[in-house]
């Protein structure tokens, strides 16, 4: 080997050891969760019905797996550093269908992947997942329209929109993660006894 293709060959070694120093590799981000609540509510007796819960309706960026934070009523921004497990609507179904199958309200409570047949299906549009900043601190929303349907006639039984706010110690991860819990566990303790009221009614 000639004297200049040694120097080359160093020349490369000592460019490919800098390029690690100058661009090292990024942490891998947070993967976030909603926690189980404190407490929740508990039927003696469920009613006598399959639930299907399907995944809620949601278009970009609520359709996805960032932690969303709106400074300004027309802007979304991503929270760097942490994102949502799943995508924000498999988050909310799988919370849902948890509660639900907690609270003894249904006989059976399946997913919308489940080949499993049901008489009723929860079918729900998403419009708001996100941390609302103001001047007087920061507060998660969580927004969603529910349609308690029957699926033999397709008949829309009874129609729920429901907006619940909670506000949150700061704008930091942690104290976001617990506002949004607090937000998903009062929604999905109105939805689950507006959905039992709803078959009462029927």
């Amino acid at each position: 080997m000639t004297k200049p293709s040694r120097g080359i060959f160093a020349l490369a070694g000592a460019l490919a050891l800098s390029a690690c120093t100058v661009f090292p590799i990024p942490e891998a981000p947070r993967l976030m969760e909603l926690a189980p609540p404190a407490e929740r509510e508990v039927f003696d007796t469920p009613r006598p019905a399959a639930l299907r819960v399907d995944t809620p309706l949601a278009s970009d960026p609520l359709d996805s797996t960032r932690v969303l934070v709106k400074p300004t009523p027309y802007e979304f921004q991503a929270l760097p550093g942490a994102r949502w497990r799943d995508s924000i609507p498999v988050v909310l179904r799988d919370y849902l269908i948890q509660e639900f199958r907690q609270s003894g309200g249904f006989t059976s409570v399946m997913t919308d992947t489940s080949p499993a047949t049901a008489g009723l299906t929860l079918v729900t549009e998403l419009t708001g997942f996100h941390a609302e900043t103001h001047a007087d601190g920061t507060t998660v929303v969580i927004h969603l329209h529910t349609e308690l349907m029957e699926n033999r006639s397709r008949k829309s039984l009874c129609v729920l929109d429901q907006r619940e706010e909670a506000l949150a110690a700061s704008a930091k991860l942690d104290d976001l993660m617990s506002a949004f819990s607090r937000a998903a566990s009062a929604l999905s303790t109105d939805i689950t006894r507006w959905s039992r009221d709803c078959l009462a009614d029927a």
